[in-house]
């Protein structure tokens, strides 16, 4: 449990390091990079990538704000943080699905997962939370 909590603290000391744009301006750029990413991938038409554009932002600004709430904080529930993250993510979702077609959704949902399956930083820590007692001591496995 104490490996979890620390590699979602520092998860999320890296993610706000990595994603700092409390700026709206750079809000915005982050908008821009994510949205032609998406028609470079998706093939969106001009009124689809205007139609997603607030929907992106609004996910990006949410996102930061529960990452900096909680990045003062010494001890953090990273369940709690992971659901609300979660539900922000079915959020944005469900809005997307209602500008993009099916396939579209289909093939940046599975993008999306991919990405993040290749961030070791944003994974879910798979050792066993118990540390072991060696003759050197206990044995936290990180």
């Amino acid at each position: 449990m104490i490996r979890k909590c620390l590699a979602c603290v520092l998860s999320l000391l890296i993610v706000q390091n990595v994603s700092l744009f409390a700026q709206d301006e750079d809000v915005w750029s982050t908008v821009d990079y994510k949205i032609n990413k998406m028609k470079t991938e998706l093939r969106l038409t001009d009124s689809q990538a205007s139609g997603i554009r607030p929907i992106i932002k609004d996910y990006l600004v949410k996102h930061e704000a529960v990452l900096h709430e909680v990045a003062g904080q010494g001890i953090v529930d990273h369940v709690a943080v992971k659901s609300t993250l979660k539900g922000l993510k079915e959020n944005e979702y469900e809005k997307l699905s209602k500008i993009l077609s099916e396939d579209q959704m289909k093939k940046w949902i599975n993008k999306e997962n991919l990405m993040a399956s290749l961030n070791p930083d944003g994974a879910e820590s798979t050792v066993d939370d118990e540390p072991s007692l060696t003759a050197n001591g206990a044995n936290f496995k990180f």
